[in-house]
């Protein structure tokens, strides 16, 4: 991840936290706070639910029509020359548990094991006898997260808070098949089962009669290499291979 990427995204967030900032003190027209204690628990629970768009942040090799290609099977044919090896996202949706440890006025310590649904893919093109050919391999994730955060609160307008949310973040992937070699589909890249991200969010509380509910955008960002290497032209293609996530969840506490 570029710095420059790392400060578009950090912009972005400081401007949502700004934009939900401005709504929340609208919000001081409520004459009654609901649910005036609610923070003042040591501890509680809830539940989450969102959904997410998954991909990839992929760096390939320098010299992609010098790309070493491996003597195994059909690989050799598939392209006479590499041209572009590219991400595709797509979305998905996740279901989770939320834990909530009360620190101070303004810091929670957060735990929400989190079930993850979403496809990535890999798009490889180049050129074959002449003629341009595309290969896409679809990767299907299944994450079991163990998110752990920490949350700065704004201090509370009447029924609203603003927060943001900053931790890091360990993932089990029930769907790869990097160990796998009964599979029916033709596998063209592998990725690992066990990745690590740190995650950075921004969002608002709204307290309600009975509730708090919560909405909250979030990115997750990868560091591990996830690509599991077999010296195949599709493999040998790619320098790095890094998780991209942006998750969108609806807390519910």
């Amino acid at each position: 991840m570029s710095r420059n990427n790392i400060k578009h995204i950090a912009g972005t967030l400081l401007l949502l936290l700004a934009i939900i900032e401005v709504g929340a003190q609208r919000q001081q027209a409520f004459k009654f706070e609901n649910l005036p204690d609610h923070d003042e628990k040591e501890y509680h629970f809830g539940f989450s639910l969102g959904f997410n768009k998954m991909d990839f942040s992929l760096k390939p090799i320098s010299s992609l029509h010098n790309v070493e290609m491996s003597d195994v099977g059909f690989v050799t044919q598939e392209f006479d020359t590499l041209h572009s090896v590219l991400t595709k996202a797509e979305n998905g949706f996740h279901i989770g548990i939320v834990s909530n440890l009360r620190l101070t006025d303004h810091w929670d310590l957060r735990f929400i094991p989190t079930l993850s649904f979403g496809d990535r893919n890999l798009v490889y093109s180049g050129i074959r006898n002449d003629s341009p050919i595309t290969r896409t391999q679809q990767l299907e994730s299944t994450f079991i997260d163990f998110p752990l955060h920490l949350k700065y609160k704004s201090v509370r307008m009447t029924n609203t808070r603003v927060y943001v949310i900053g931790g890091f973040k360990y993932s089990h992937d029930l769907a790869s098949v990097e160990d796998k070699d009964d599979v029916a589909d033709e596998i063209l890249a592998r990725i690992g089962k066990n990745d690590y991200f740190y995650e950075l969010g921004v969002g608002f509380d709204h307290y309600f009669y009975y509730f708090k509910f919560s909405t909250e955008i979030k990115a997750s960002f990868g560091l591990k290499d996830m690509l599991t290497r077999e010296n195949t032209m599709f493999t040998n293609s790619i320098d790095r291979l890094n998780s991209k996530i942006i998750m969108v969840s609806f807390l519910f506490e």
